[in-house]
């Protein structure tokens, strides 16, 4: 059986969710896949690299409880909250986010990451 859309938001998730499985991420995504957080934007080739070491000075770890989805055909929105552990040492939680996926050929084209962290206190050292 073929892998749906949110089955694989659902991969992305749990490879992000532990350290062990994270560089392993890219091949969920296309080759000219494009990635946004608040304030950058990643591109191709190196997207996910980007992406990646955009997110690692900011958290120890990170997980995030799920409230809703939302699937349009290629399109899969996910919200909710983000909680962990920033690099400071010091655990966050209730950080609202929206995440929205946009794919073609069961890979990841966009990412486009919503997150509260500047109102929660989780930034950049």
């Amino acid at each position: 059986m073929e892998e749906t859309p949110r089955d694989v938001v659902e991969t992305f998730f749990g490879r992000m969710a532990d350290p062990a499985d994270r560089a392993t991420v890219g091949d969920l995504f296309s080759e000219e896949a494009i990635i946004s957080v608040p304030g950058e934007t990643f591109g191709p080739p190196d997207a996910v690299a980007a992406f990646l070491a955009y997110l690692e000075p900011r958290y120890e770890t990170a997980s995030k409880a799920f409230d809703s989805w939302t699937v349009a055909g290629d399109r899969v929105i996910s919200q909710g909250t983000l909680y962990g552990i920033d690099n400071d040492g010091e655990p966050f939680e209730g950080v609202r986010y929206v995440d929205v996926y946009e794919l073609a050929d069961g890979r990841i084209e966009r990412l486009d990451v919503y997150n509260d962290l500047a109102v929660e206190g989780v930034v950049a050292p």
